[in-house]
């Protein structure tokens, strides 16, 4: 009855051990599948000009536990619903991207929308069962009222009427230069005279 005892009792150790052994190896497996380390390449502290309209693509590299890129992991960018942030192509709030060889993926077609302020652009990759997120901080600025009252108007008027002004206002000065000038020392030719015209610039059409 003792060895019997014995036994039973060193087959329950065994057991025992063995699922130890299984659960270390389980956890040593899934240590093998580090989730993805996402590294951003560019867009990090950008600030969006929204009266320019220049934005700046996120790109970010994937990479694995090795720190080795990932080729053809699933990115997905998400952009804030509302408040500040913008629009992937003028449509979207979210765009799936297929890293390359190099493991890099780029938010192609990120335009600022009109909201000032900072907010957040979230970025999840997925190879696998191996998962990785980050999110990348921007802003959306507008100029100093100084530099708005510059372009502004050119904005406005357009960029060629403008020109226009500049150099009829140029002519009409060398004309008047001219006269006063013909009033102090010769003559003016007979039947010749020169008026300058009104500048006047409208509302583009």
């Amino acid at each position: 009855m003792t060895f019997r005892k014995e036994s039973r009792n060193f087959m329950r150790l065994t057991a025992v051990l063995l699922s130890c052994v299984m659960a270390f190896q389980g956890i040593a497996s899934g240590q093998d599948r580090q989730n993805l380390k996402i590294v951003v390449v560019e867009g990090e502290g950008t600030n969006n000009d929204i009266e320019a309209g220049s934005s700046q693509p996120p790109v970010v590299e994937v990479r694995d536990g090795n720190d080795q890129p990932v080729a053809g992991a699933n990115v997905i960018f998400a952009l804030p619903q509302r408040g500040p942030g913008g629009t992937f192509f003028g449509v979207w709030n979210k765009l799936n991207v297929v890293t390359n060889e190099q493991g890099r993926a780029a938010g192609n077609g990120f335009r600022a929308n009109q909201t000032e302020g900072r907010f957040q652009i979230q970025v999840t990759a997925q190879e696998g069962d191996r998962t990785g997120t980050i999110n990348i901080t921007q802003n959306n600025v507008r100029p100093p009222d100084d530099l708005s009252r510059v372009v502004d108007p050119i904005r406005r008027f357009g960029h060629r009427k403008l020109i226009v002004g500049l150099a009829a206002g140029a002519i009409a000065g060398i004309v008047l230069a001219a006269r006063g000038g013909n009033n102090s020392s010769s003559t003016t030719t007979p039947g010749t005279s020169i008026t300058p015209g009104t500048i006047s610039v409208g509302t583009p059409r």
